[in-house]
């Protein structure tokens, strides 16, 4: 491998170079169709964090390369009221009910910090979405109520209800849900928000909204510009492969956004923006991606059909399955073969989620299962 790095490479913005001096020592995320690349404990294939094999598209990538030359401008060159207009237009709501971040997650952790400074518990439904949102709100010793899944493991809007009380601040509803990829349906959800917002905030994350393939599904953003306490997210991470760049965008009441922005103190910098809007113009490779989400899936859903495994059919870019025994157990089998698996979501620690990678790295995930846990 060439090891010097020419003056003409950087201005040209050659990144292969670049990219194989910082990852020559293994990358994280890997492929068995990487020609030459082996699974192994040190250098696994990721199963365990929800992210987009394919990484971003090409037109997102060629934006960002080209938007750094604007990168002395504070917000470089200004492209946020374009990724919102953009944005809204999709979504078909006014461009005053859409804010951007430097990924969901901002948004998260500052709805946190308003229930913290406004006092009150969150509601949410166990298990569901625990980082982020549920772990600043712990660092803020925010009081929580704990709401179980029904017996086939979606969300119990019947129940998180009955279990509302007059300290709840903010009802916390991920959908799809993560880590059990099942989705609220959109009549019984839509008619809790509207509900349940006249009490308190109510604050719906979709961050796998992109892989849905439920008929009953819908987004819950159209009620923010009728209902002031509720607030929906969204996330680049997942179908656009943003999860390292961090594009986010939040929805809500001008009055709500407005709260929201005022205690955020990080900033989205202006290449992500830029790589955003080419990425979220490209119908054709998200459409790509999911398509090969769904077969990916589908090597899944034969081999615990062909065991007896009960699982979760999908709404999302992961899966949900019984393993019988603990998960610590089962992460330790599948690291032996380079296959890195996702960590416990209590009460369910004899379940795994896992991620999808490619058809081709889930036909080697079966190829293991089997010889680990059916024929050893």
């Amino acid at each position: 491998m060439k090891n010097n790095i020419t003056r003409r490479d950087w201005l040209t913005g050659t990144t292969a170079i670049v990219g194989g001096l910082m990852f020559a020592n293994g990358a994280l995320a890997q492929s068995v169709t990487i020609k030459g690349y082996t699974p192994t404990p040190e250098n696994p294939i990721r199963y365990s964090a929800n992210e987009n094999p394919y990484g971003i598209n090409k037109a997102a990538s060629i934006a960002m390369t080209a938007a750094h030359k604007y990168g002395h401008l504070y917000s470089a060159g200004g492209p946020k009221g374009d990724l919102i207009e953009l944005i809204a237009g999709m979504e078909n709501v006014p461009t005053e009910n859409v804010m951007v971040s430097g990924g969901s997650g901002e948004i998260l952790k500052t709805l946190a910090l308003i229930v913290a400074m406004e006092g009150g518990k969150i509601l949410a439904p166990l298990p569901t979405y625990d980082d982020t949102f549920m772990d600043y709100s712990d660092r803020r010793g925010i009081e929580k109520i704990w709401v179980p899944v029904a017996d086939d493991l979606s969300i119990d809007l019947d129940a998180i209800e009955a279990a509302y009380t007059d300290d709840v601040r903010i009802i916390y509803l991920c959908n799809p849900n993560n880590p059990i990829p099942t989705v609220m349906h959109a009549e019984k959800l839509r008619d809790f928000c509207k509900r349940m917002s006249q009490k308190c905030y109510v604050f719906v994350d979709e961050a796998y909204y992109e892989y849905v393939t439920d008929p009953n599904y819908d987004t819950m953003i159209p009620l923010v510009t009728e209902y002031e306490n509720v607030v929906v997210t969204r996330t680049a991470s997942k179908v656009h492969g943003f999860a390292g760049i961090r594009v986010g965008f939040g929805f809500g009441s001008p009055k709500m956004l407005a709260k929201i922005q005022s205690l955020m103190t990080g900033s989205i910098n202006g290449p992500a923006m830029f790589g955003a809007i080419a990425s979220y113009k490209d119908k054709e490779y998200m459409d790509f991606v999911v398509r090969k989400n769904n077969e990916a899936l589908q090597v899944l859903y034969d081999l615990f059909e062909k065991h007896n495994v009960r699982h979760i059919k999908a709404n999302a870019n992961f899966t949900f399955f019984e393993t019988g025994i603990e998960i610590e157990e089962v992460q330790q089998r599948f690291l032996k073969y380079g296959i890195l698996m996702s960590r416990a979501f209590p009460p369910f620690t004899k379940w795994a989620r896992i991620s999808m990678s490619k058809p081709e790295d889930m036909k080697y995930f079966a190829e293991v299962y089997e010889k680990e846990f059916v024929n050893s």
